[in-house]
C-alpha cells in the first residue's frame, strides 16, 4: 500500500467570525478533520481518481467507527489537488486557525490510528 498525505489545516470562517470545528472524542476536545478527494469527468487527467476516493471513503468510515464525530463529510471536487500524481492520495484539513494547537494534534493522533487500521483492513483484503 502506497499513500501521499497532504496535511494542512482549513481556512473557515463566516465572515467576520472564525469557525473552529471540534468534536469531544473520549472526554477530550478534538479539531475536526476534512478529507478531500479530487474527481475526474474526463477532461483532467485522473483516470484511477476513483482509487483515491476508496481511500478517502474507507478512512471517513474508518475514523467514524472508532471516533464518532472526528470526521467532516469528505468534499468530492472536481480538482487535482495533486492527487493525479500518484495513486493513494489524500488531502487531509485538520482542524482550522480557530482550533488549538492541542486540538490539532490530537486529531492528528485519532487520524494516524484510523489510517493505520484503515490501511491494515486494505492489505487483508
Amino acid at each position: 500500500v502506497c499513500i501521499a498525505l497532504d496535511i494542512h489545516r482549513d481556512a473557515i470562517s463566516d465572515g467576520k467570525t472564525v469557525v473552529a470545528p471540534v468534536a469531544e472524542i473520549d472526554g477530550k476536545q478534538s479539531a475536526q478533520i476534512m478529507i478531500i478527494s479530487g474527481c475526474d469527468d474526463g477532461t483532467m487527467g485522473m483516470p484511477d481518481y476513483r482509487r483515491n476516493f476508496h481511500l478517502a471513503s474507507r478512512l471517513q468510515e474508518t475514523a467514524e467507527s472508532m471516533f464518532p464525530g472526528l470526521t467532516r463529510p469528505i468534499l468530492f471536487d472536481y480538482r487535482k489537488y495533486n492527487q493525479d500524481l500518484t495513486d493513494g492520495s489524500l488531502l487531509i484539513e485538520v482542524g482550522s486557525q480557530g482550533n488549538t494547537l492541542e486540538e490539532a494534534r490530537y486529531a492528528g493522533t485519532l487520524t494516524g490510528q484510523a489510517l493505520s487500521a484503515a490501511i491494515r483492513e486494505m492489505a487483508a483484503q
